[in-house]
């Protein structure tokens, strides 16, 4: 019920309406795939992105994932994909966290020839619209980079990304821009199992959450979080770094459906400059727990 109270609101309708049509449509494909669809459960050991020992809170959520890409031949070497995704997370706790997302990303993309090691380049932008039971954190957020695909052997695949990212919220801490560089390594030990691996290197703004006396830290912005009850945890906006490393297993089912298992850290850091004008550094550590189903029709 939480999911579809969100689903319900009126803010950010017409674009939720618009990436709906792009599921649903279709006949205004040029060459639609298949229906892709997901739900998942996972365990995240830091919802509040609190610095170890402080503020930090333990939490589980359900997921629920929709897309559909749509292929749009442009030549023998080139093709634009146009990809339209709607998804809701639930957590158990902390209802606040709780979030309606819809997305449409474009890519354009073009190989040099149809050999096996040919790799793939890309030019990307998406665009995402967030609803979540917490108002400060509602708005859009938009992605523009370039990607790299390239199968290395027949059981070894690469891609990389260089993606500047940005985030328009409700609140200034949650208007967020940042760099960010990425590498995703697959390799499939059998016809049935893939392994995978993921690196990705963020420079920019980042959201820590503390206590009220941490404004003293010279945050870009600060305020109360109504994500969470109570008043006594504030989120902090700051210029850091972010490392996310994930590390993965997927297991075919069958040829339409698979089970996924991962585990995802991430560690921020910032460096602020004390009253004795000596440095020190302020940060958080987060690990995520997930399983999901995974289907295709």
């Amino acid at each position: 019920m939480g999911l579809l109270r969100i689903c319900t609101r009126d803010l950010h309708r017409p674009a939720l309406a618009l990436i709906a049509a792009l599921l649903l449509c279709p006949a205004a494909h040029s060459a639609a795939t298949d229906t892709q669809a997901d739900a998942g459960y996972m365990l995240d050991d830091n919802v509040t992105r609190a610095k170890q020992g402080g503020s930090n809170l333990t939490d589980r959520s359900y997921s629920i994932n929709l897309s559909r890409p749509a292929i749009f031949p442009l030549d023998e070497r080139a093709r634009a994909v146009l990809t339209g995704s709607l998804g809701g997370e639930q957590f158990a706790r902390h209802h606040g966290l709780n979030r309606f997302t819809g997305a449409v990303q474009g890519e354009l993309q073009y190989r040099g020839s149809a050999e096996f090691s040919s790799p793939v380049f890309a030019l990307y932008a998406k665009i995402s619209a967030e609803q979540y039971r917490s108002d400060l954190r509602d708005g859009f957020r938009y992605a523009a980079g370039i990607s790299l695909r390239q199968a290395l052997t027949d059981r070894i695949r690469i891609f990389g990304a260089v993606t500047r990212n940005r985030r328009d919220g409700n609140h200034a801490v949650f208007d967020n821009r940042d760099n960010s560089a990425r590498i995703h390594l697959d390799y499939s030990p059998g016809n049935r199992a893939t392994v995978y691996l993921g690196g990705e290197y963020r420079r920019g703004d980042i959201v820590i959450s503390g206590s009220p006396l941490w404004s003293s830290f010279n945050p870009n912005a600060y305020t109360p979080d109504d994500a969470f009850s109570g008043g006594a945890i504030y989120s902090y906006r700051f210029d850091g770094t972010t490392l996310l490393t994930t590390l993965g297993w997927n297991m075919a089912l069958g040829p339409r459906d698979a089970i996924d298992i991962s585990w995802k850290r991430a560690r921020s850091s910032v460096e602020y400059v004390t009253s004795s004008w000596s440095k020190s550094t302020l940060g958080y550590l987060t690990n995520q727990y997930a399983l999901a189903y995974l289907v295709r029709f």
